[in-house]
Order: C-alpha cells, then sequence, then structure tokens
C-alpha cells in the first residue's frame, strides 16, 4: 500500500485528468461515459487485493445482495462490518472515498455531465419549494453537492436488478467494476430505451429507486457495459435513465458505486 498518500494523491490527479482528457461521452441510448483501464494498473491492482471480506458485509434476507458501506458515523446499518477492516485496508479506503472520490474524480465527471446535473438540480429546487420533496436532502439547505461514501456491493447468484432510475437525491452515479478471478464479462451494466421517461413529480415524491416495470413503462436491452476489470462508468440521473444489472448463478459481481448526491453524510447512501 502507499507510503505516502499525499505524493499518492498527486500522482493520481495527473494520471486520472489525462484519462478523462482523452475520454468521450456517449449519447445513446442515454448520456454516460465508459473508461477503460481507468485508473493505472498498481493502483487498481491495490485496491483488488484490499477488497473487504464477504463477511464484513450486510447481506438482505434474499442472500443475494452484499453491501458495507465505508463510513464510521453508523448512519447506515450497512456500515458496521468497516470498523472490522484491518487498519492499513481502511486507510486505503478512506483514500480512495476522500481523495480519489471527492476530490480528483467527482469534479472532473461534474464538469462532463455539467448540462444534467444543472437540469436536474434545478428540477429538485422547483419541487422542494413545492413542498413534494419532504424527505431529508442536506444539499437542499445550499443546494451543493459531492460524492457520497458510496458502497461496495457484491451480487450473487442470479440477482437480477430491473430496469430502472436511481433514488431522486442522486446526480450522477459512479461505478467501478471489480470483477474477480475469470467472472463472465457479459455481467455489466444494462442500458435500456424506454418508451417514455418516468413521471418527474411521483419520482419526486417517493424519493427512492422507480422502476419503469412499476410505471407500465415498456423497455428494450440496447447496450451492455462488458464487465471488465478497472472500468468506470459514469451517467446522471434522470427520468430516461433506465438500467440494470444481473449477477452470475455462480461467483459474485463486485462494484464499488458512489453518486454525486445532494444528501449528506449522516443520510443513508
Amino acid at each position: 500500500m502507499t507510503s505516502d498518500l499525499l505524493i499518492e494523491e498527486e500522482r493520481l490527479r495527473a494520471q486520472i485528468e489525462r484519462k478523462l482528457a482523452d475520454a468521450r461521452r456517449r449519447e445513446d441510448p442515454v448520456p454516460h461515459l465508459v473508461v477503460n483501464d481507468f485508473f493505472d494498473a498498481s493502483f487498481y491492482r491495490t485496491l483488488a487485493d484490499a477488497w473487504p471480506p464477504l463477511e464484513l458485509f450486510k447481506r438482505d434476507r434474499t442472500g443475494r445482495k452484499y453491501d458495507l458501506v465505508p463510513q464510521l458515523t453508523g448512519a447506515d446499518a450497512r456500515s458496521a462490518g468497516y470498523e472490522q477492516l484491518d487498519r492499513e485496508r481502511r486507510r486505503l479506503w478512506d483514500f480512495f472515498v476522500g481523495t480519489v472520490n471527492r476530490r480528483i474524480v467527482g469534479p472532473l465527471l461534474a464538469r462532463i455531465f455539467a448540462p444534467e446535473i444543472s437540469a436536474r438540480v434545478q428540477q429538485i429546487r422547483e419541487a422542494f419549494g413545492r413542498g413534494l420533496i419532504t424527505y431529508p436532502m442536506a444539499g437542499a439547505r445550499d443546494w451543493t453537492y459531492r460524492p457520497n461514501v458510496g458502497r461496495f456491493m457484491m451480487r450473487a447468484n442470479g440477482h437480477d436488478l430491473r430496469p430502472h432510475v436511481d433514488s431522486m437525491p442522486y446526480l450522477l452515479t459512479v461505478l467501478h467494476y471489480f470483477p474477480s478471478g475469470d467472472a463472465d464479462e457479459g455481467f455489466g451494466t444494462v442500458f435500456y430505451r424506454a418508451e417514455r421517461p418516468l413521471d418527474f413529480e411521483a419520482c419526486a415524491r417517493h424519493g427512492s429507486t422507480q422502476y419503469f416495470e412499476d410505471a407500465g413503462i415498456r423497455c428494450e436491452e440496447v447496450l451492455r457495459i462488458p464487465f471488465r476489470p478497472n472500468t468506470l462508468l459514469a451517467f446522471p440521473n434522470t427520468l430516461s435513465t433506465a438500467h440494470g444489472a444481473a449477477a452470475p448463478a455462480d461467483g459474485m459481481r463486485r462494484v464499488f458505486q458512489y453518486h454525486l448526491s445532494l444528501k449528506g453524510d449522516d443520510e443513508k447512501v
């Protein structure tokens, strides 16, 4: 692991800035950015080798979803296992969350998707003013946002996530793929073309993840991002950004996900 994180920060910043300067966002079926070999190989391998053990993750009732939130505030029950990480691993992942994501990658991605983020914030501000949004959202105090702490996600046993959009306070979704072993490339994020967008007022009132099928909206799969090591995927959270994912029947789908968010660190991820 890095012995001097300040030096590592400057090295990573230069490398990531070059990588994103060369990257080009795509518009079909929704705006998104895919960057292969995102981190330099040594840093990615350090992260992959330090992936937390399964026993620290919180499992859902189905036994197919495992989550671990890298924070120590106690705001999320899925963070309990993080305290059990050894000091060096936790230092590395704290650096990943607080420096790499928040200080380097997040602001660069915010520029790339500035039009969509600005439009989304304006929509939410108007909905907040009309009383459509009543759930906690720390960013509503001054309408600022930043990357949240995110979560380690492991999905197993045929887990299938239907076409959906993310929670209302999330402005941009960022995924880092960490496939293990000879994981099948077919289990990356799936993008769909929806026959129409979701209703904004309904999404604003609920605030949580919303599914196109529940709204009676048909979706057609049009793009599957290959599930390759060291891939970054980012996309704005709009009413048309229908996406999903599936996990293999054997093995685990490992992803680190975070959002540019209007929620604060003391609010559940």
